[in-house]
């Protein structure tokens, strides 16, 4: 099945939007292709695409008639603006030369270099970001997940999220569980817990050491532990809390992969697509028991 991501927000080039439809379609056949990514699991996650924005939502806390339900949540999912590893694959395709995620050569594979490790946003991601402050501005999250890598915090906190900041009420946690892939590529290495907390003190930690020690250089997280770790995030983190709206910002691997992989799409070709950078989809999650 061919997907597409939706319509594109100004800030993305028409060949950020060539790359996301090819990501949509290679990544999406690797995945299904491989045993054990897609299983069957205790509880089923079934998403709905929310096109409409506010006005779709309905009742969200309502679990209707249905025995085999065991929460419902809107959720806001967000991929971060464009950090410094995204422009770098940019470079090499200007260049001529065909950037390689899985190649051990940093001229081909610039995102092995040290010193890419948890990279910011750059100024065009800022602008990205700054794009989808009014669409967000008109949600109600009731709480604030984030990846501890910088660029997802920068996306939330500094700009897209940030009008919900002086909202005491609401919860703003740093989570593992949505990190992007681990290990190996080092864009994907978060710093020192003491770092982070030294430039975003109000934010909570959630059960994070100080060393990235989830993060292993010689190996790749492979695409079973991804669905196993996206699908403990979703069902015995978020579906346990008592929010029924959430924000999450997070990273592309791993958001397409809880859309083609964890969570039952139903074949939408939206909420399959890629995301690009700094892009919002808002999806209702309805958890079942199998």
């Amino acid at each position: 099945m061919t997907t597409t991501p939706a319509k594109a927000f100004s800030a993305w080039s028409d060949s950020a939007v060539k790359q996301a439809q090819a990501l949509s379609i290679s990544q999406r056949a690797k995945l299904l292709a491989e045993p054990g990514v897609v299983k069957p699991r205790d509880v089923l996650i079934k998403g709905e695409s929310l096109r409409n924005g506010a006005s779709d939502f309905g009742d969200i806390a309502s679990n209707g008639n249905d025995d085999d339900v065991i929460t419902t949540k809107v959720v806001h999912f967000q991929r971060h603006g464009q950090g410094f590893h995204n422009i770098l694959g940019d470079i090499l395709r200007d260049a001529g030369v065909k950037p390689d995620v899985d190649s051990s050569d940093p001229a081909v594979n610039p995102w092995l270099r040290s010193e890419i490790i948890d990279p910011p946003l750059t100024e065009t991601g800022k602008e990205q970001c700054e794009g989808q402050r009014e669409k967000a501005s008109v949600l109600n999250p009731e709480l604030m997940i984030v990846s501890p890598l910088l660029r997802a915090i920068q996306t939330t906190a500094e700009i897209t999220f940030e009008d919900f900041k002086d909202k005491s009420s609401i919860p703003w946690i740093a989570h593992e569980g949505c990190r992007e892939e681990l290990g190996v590529l080092v864009c994907n290495k978060r710093r020192p817990l003491s770092a982070i907390k030294k430039d975003y003190p109000t934010l909570q930690y959630w059960n994070m050491e100080e060393e990235d020690n989830l993060f292993d250089p010689s190996n790749r997280e492979s695409n079973e532990s991804k669905s196993d770790r996206i699908y403990d995030f979703l069902v015995n983190f978020l579906a346990n809390r008592p929010e029924s709206e959430i924000a999450v910002v997070g990273h592309s691997a791993w958001l397409f992969h809880m859309c083609n992989a964890v969570i039952d799409c139903d074949d939408d070709p939206e909420l399959q697509s890629w995301f690009l950078t700094s892009e919002v989809r808002s999806i209702r999650l309805t958890f079942l028991k199998q």
